[in-house]
């Protein structure tokens, strides 16, 4: 029988009820704030991490039982994120036994293209490079993300076969994924105007049209200039992929649904494994966040990194 270092009390007054503890905690998630993966300048870029069960924090002496980590980027148009939107959202993956690690880019308005990918890459890295500490199996690695976060997903997974855009920090790791998710993110933005769009993403000041500001001009007249920046691109049938799952709603009025389609059609037309659902009545973002879309994620990291 376990010692007690207290004993346990015996008072039972009438009317009190008893509820069991569960000495798992699997339940439970901590939260770890404002972990500094990168400095660029004088910037600092951050994690913000979930992990299930009690908090072993980092310097501690306790070294965590190594875990599955998925990798989250949130959405922004490549703007400035709001690192602790989702947070919420993520739990449940986190008490599915994963360490989630949301990370932190640089804006299209701090660095253009390739700086988002450079940020989310290094990140990765940094996980791995750091995997004792934070309890990461780092063969065990997935990314998702919406928006421009399913975009940079895409990226990610669609260039796990060249360093093109792996800077010279923690060189030791790699920057590969064992799966992918993209939450409604951009496949071939040279045929985002392809399908109806929302007037409002598209203002009359083209210099503030999203894509522009990250390419650095004029993405409509000038497509080429989107070329680096298209995960289909890097799609080839002689190269190997992580599988791909990509969610999407039908009514998205700021990313088409078009734009998973286009992802989906080349993965498979190279032979690759991919996963395409549409969600009948979803916005962009909006009406997206359901337990049966929180849920089939978790059930697709679980089959492969789980």
């Amino acid at each position: 029988m376990r010692k007690r270092a207290i004993p346990a009390a015996m008072n039972a007054p009438e009317g009190m009820h008893v509820l069991y503890a569960d000495k798992s905690e699997d339940y439970r998630v901590t939260y770890i704030k404002d972990v500094v993966y990168a400095k660029r300048g004088d910037r600092e870029l951050t994690l913000q991490m979930l992990r299930p069960g009690k908090a072993v924090m980092p310097g501690s002496n306790e070294k965590p039982e190594k875990l599955p980590c998925i990798v989250y980027v949130q959405g922004s148009a490549w703007m400035k994120q709001n690192v602790y939107a989702n947070l919420p959202s993520l739990v449940d993956a986190a008490r599915a036994g994963f360490v989630v690690a949301s990370v932190e880019y640089r804006s299209s308005e701090e660095a253009k293209f390739p700086g988002f990918l450079l940020d989310v890459k290094r990140a990765i890295r940094f996980l791995k490079a750091n995997a004792e500490e934070f309890g990461i199996d780092k063969e065990r690695v997935g990314i998702w993300g919406d928006s421009s976060g399913g975009h940079t997903a895409l990226m990610v997974g669609s260039t796990i076969w060249t360093r093109e855009f792996d800077d010279e920090e923690y060189p030791e790791e790699n920057s590969e994924v064992e799966a992918v998710v993209s939450f409604y993110g951009l496949s071939d933005i040279t045929r985002i105007n392809e399908a109806p769009r929302f007037p409002e993403v598209i203002p009359e000041d083209i210099g503030m049209i999203p894509e522009n500001l990250l390419f650095g001009g004029n993405c409509k007249e000038h497509p080429e200039l989107t070329a680096p920046g298209n995960p289909v691109n890097y799609i080839h049938s002689d190269k190997e992929y992580p599988p791909f799952l990509l969610v999407h709603g039908d009514e998205d009025g700021v990313v088409p649904f078009l734009q998973s389609v286009i992802m989906y059609d080349k993965l498979r037309e190279c032979g690759k494994s991919v996963e395409l659902y549409k969600v009948k009545g979803a916005n962009h973002g909006i009406f997206m966040w359901t337990k049966e879309t929180v849920d089939l994620v978790i059930k697709f990291f679980k089959a492969y990194i789980g």
